[in-house]
């Protein structure tokens, strides 16, 4: 057998690539304002890490818990959050969500954008996926 199909078929067995969907991605309009929120629900075939979420139009991009606590809003970072298989990951208006900081442009002016996210599966690879969002 050649060199190169062993190399392929070495690359295609390896299983690098989880099969991750993006569902409900929206980012809200933030009116010229250098903050605002996003929300999406992601699902994968297999257990992964959020790394990192990023953009050309933010400089930091974190997920952030949501609870009611005496009435009071209380939001708070989320380190690392686990997308378990098969079950939806949940960023949504009232819970966890997407926190966008560090605004450049005004996103008034656009109707749709797009987010990296960065993964990482449990072998340690890898994985980025960029999700275009639209901007309501």
């Amino acid at each position: 057998m050649n060199k190169f199909l062993l190399i392929l078929i070495s690359i295609i067995t390896s299983n690098v690539y989880a099969e991750v969907k993006f569902n409900n991605a929206i980012i809200k309009n933030n009116f010229g304002k250098k903050v605002t929120a996003g929300f999406i629900e992601i699902l994968s075939d297999e257990d992964l890490t959020i790394k990192k979420v990023k953009s050309e139009f933010s400089q930091r991009i974190e997920i952030h818990s949501m609870e009611m606590e005496n009435d009071v809003m209380k939001m708070r970072r989320i380190d690392s959050p686990k997308i378990l298989k098969n079950k939806p990951f949940i960023l949504k208006k009232g819970g966890n969500h997407l926190m966008i900081y560090d605004i450049s442009k005004n996103l008034d002016e656009q109707k749709r954008v797009k987010l990296n996210f960065v993964f990482l599966k449990d072998n340690g690879d890898e994985l980025s996926s960029d999700v275009e969002f639209s901007v309501q």
